[in-house]
């Protein structure tokens, strides 16, 4: 088995060295910790947890608090955020809250089984004031990314303004004219900033906007299908869809496939996340890539005190055949 006396001794530096490396404690120069971290890894040391929470008085645990195991967004956050908890000798551990779980039960819970030594929360749960409140009445360290709720805790921000008017820009300069977007669920959601930049983007263009246009979503599969049922049966249906998420979009793809409507011929769709189903869907979905890895980066470096990229991240957008005409056509020539 290899202790830590293994790693000092190939590091060449003193025990207490590699601990505080190990419990990713301040003031060890960059040259010596990335000694001590190459040492750890061509051994292959595994620090026992146990001791080192009786060492350092911490229990070296960050709570993910998540609340829709099949969001493609929340679960590449716990990926991502994982690794990066890995990264540091930190362990990520999950926590599910239940549709009719209170906020305050919720964090008894946590702090009871886990004493962690923060809590990460992502959207939607980052903007639920009941358990932002239930986490500050506690102390516990806490950190929200793409918050719009002001108040406890670090916020990692994220801009979807410029990217979603991009997005929009991108259809109407594709020849689409009447654009029409499945909205959040929520005016005060981290993701309203996408009903921004549709409208920005529109206002740019001289296009009016129609609010017959805006029929709001639920982020699910359904609402996309619901919703696209209901612009078409408006008496001027429009030929792009801009959706405030990929499971919308997907849903509207499904819809309009359908009724053997041709994507994007006859009717647009583009999406945001960058989610698994964009990529095979057929056409692959237009979207805009969201900076999961970096945002998980700032939570984690938030959570434990290490530096943080001071730009507000920002994310991608990706176009692909759901808003290409001719796309199809490309494909055939291709082969």
């Amino acid at each position: 088995m290899v202790t830590i006396y293994d790693v000092a001794n190939k590091a060449g530096v003193g025990m207490k060295t590699v601990s505080r490396v190990l419990n990713d404690e301040a003031h060890v120069r960059p040259a010596m910790r990335a000694r001590v971290l190459q040492a750890i890894e061509e051994l292959g040391y595994r620090p026992n947890l146990a001791a080192r929470q009786l060492a350092a008085s911490r229990s070296f645990l960050i709570s993910f608090i998540m609340n829709d195991v099949s969001s493609s967004y929340q679960t590449s956050m716990l990926v991502a955020a994982s690794a990066e908890c890995r990264r540091r000798n930190y362990h990520l551990v999950v926590e599910i809250m239940e549709p009719d779980e209170r906020a305050t039960g919720l964090v008894e819970r946590v702090m009871a089984n886990l004493r962690p030594d923060g809590i990460m929360l992502v959207p939607p749960l980052s903007n639920d004031a009941d358990l932002v409140q239930a986490i500050a009445n506690r102390g516990t360290k806490l950190v929200r990314v793409a918050a719009t709720l002001q108040g406890y805790g670090h916020i990692v921000p994220v801009r979807d303004t410029e990217v979603s008017q991009k997005l929009v820009a991108h259809l109407l300069a594709s020849g689409k004219r009447r654009i029409a977007l499945i909205a959040p669920p929520y005016v005060k959601a981290a993701a309203h900033e996408r009903v921004t930049g549709y409208k920005l983007a529109l206002a740019a263009a001289e296009i009016p906007l129609e609010a017959n246009y805006i029929v709001q979503g639920d982020f699910t599969f359904a609402s996309g299908k619901s919703a696209t049922e209901r612009l078409l049966a408006l008496p001027q249906p429009p030929d792009a869809i801009f959706a405030a998420n990929d499971a919308m979009a997907l849903g509207a793809m499904a819809e309009l496939q359908q009724r053997g409507i041709d994507i994007p011929e006859d009717m647009a769709v583009a999406g945001f996340d960058d989610s698994p189903g964009s990529r095979t869907v057929y056409p692959p979905l237009t979207t805009a890539r969201q900076p999961i890895s970096g945002m998980a980066r700032d939570a984690i470096a938030k959570l434990l005190g290490g530096p943080v990229d001071q730009e507000p991240l920002m994310p991608e957008l990706i176009i692909r055949g759901s808003t290409q005409v001719g796309f199809v056509e490309a494909i055939a020539q291709d082969k």
